[in-house]
């Protein structure tokens, strides 16, 4: 009786969660699902019209989506990688605790508190051949075509320079989850390693980097997941261009869905998108319980 009381006590605790959940995330993702296969103008309920997979059918045949797609998954390739292997060299480097560790770690941090369209807005300046550092001082080591060069202008530099950018403000993210993995482990493993004759290089491929998959995975997941959603900094530094060059997934989709009055077709991409990101994700969960068992 008493057993039966308290389970009905957390049944009473778990219904406000339950009800914004429900509210705000299940009904919304039914109907955008729902959605992606109708066509409307987005203001009139009367106008709304099922076209059943016309819209996924007309995606596949898009030449802009193939590219949005290209984009996004050279930016997410190229961002999670380094992110991971910068992440875990300085993580090992700064839980070494070397002089200034903790000036270093303030500074790879303040990118994390800083809003993303503030970031954006510096780099656009920084990066503006009349206004911009970045020409003047890459002339000033030896590069004067770097001077009147349009970086986010041009077709070869405007993703990498996003990149960059994006690289600059997560990677003091996974440094900290990094960090705080590396503490996690115990210094017996390390001193046992030591005393065995290992180099600083075996320790960390046989001793640090098996007990960091955990965290690694996570850090990865994550990494990935944000690559894939990524917005602000392409609208506010490119909007997407010069002519498409910089236009990932969700920018397209918020181009067709907003701008392009095709709300339909827009929800059809993003359900599209989801897709991607449960499945990559799900893969690299899936690779890492599998090496855990290996090991």
């Amino acid at each position: 009786m008493r057993r039966s009381g308290r389970s009905k006590f957390y049944i009473w605790l778990l219904l406000p969660a339950f009800f914004f959940y429900t509210v705000f995330w299940m009904l919304p993702a039914v109907v955008a699902f729902l959605s992606s296969f109708t066509q409307w103008n987005g203001v009139s309920l009367a106008s709304i019209r099922w076209v059943g997979l016309a819209n996924y059918a007309e995606l596949f045949n898009d030449r802009w989506f193939w590219n949005a797609l290209r984009n996004n998954l050279v930016f997410v390739a190229v961002v999670v990688s380094s992110i991971v292997i910068l992440g875990m060299t300085y993580a090992l480097i700064l839980n070494s605790k070397p002089r200034g560790h903790s000036v270093f770690s303030t500074i790879f941090f303040i990118p994390i508190v800083l809003s993303s369209v503030v970031i954006g807005l510096l780099f656009t300046q920084m990066l503006s051949p009349t206004v911009g550092l970045v020409g003047p001082a890459l002339s000033a080591i030896g590069m004067p075509e770097a001077a009147n060069h349009q970086w986010l202008g041009s077709r070869d530099t405007a993703l990498p320079m996003i990149m960059v950018v994006y690289i600059w403000r997560e990677l003091g993210f996974a440094i900290l989850l990094l960090i705080a993995g590396l503490q996690t482990i115990p210094k017996d493993y390390l001193e046992a390693a030591r005393i065995d004759g290992a180099t600083p290089w075996d320790i960390t491929r046989y001793v640090t980097l098996p007990l960091m998959r955990p965290i690694l995975t996570v850090v990865i997941v994550l990494a990935t997941t944000n690559a894939f959603l990524l917005f602000d900094l392409v609208i506010v530094m490119t909007n997407g261009g010069p002519f498409h060059a910089s236009e990932v997934l969700s920018v397209f989709m918020y181009s067709e869905a907003f701008l392009k009055g095709n709300p339909g077709y827009g929800t059809a991409i993003a359900m599209l998108l989801f897709v991607i990101i449960l499945c990559v994700s799900g893969l690299q969960l899936a690779l890492s319980g599998r090496g855990q068992k290996a090991n």
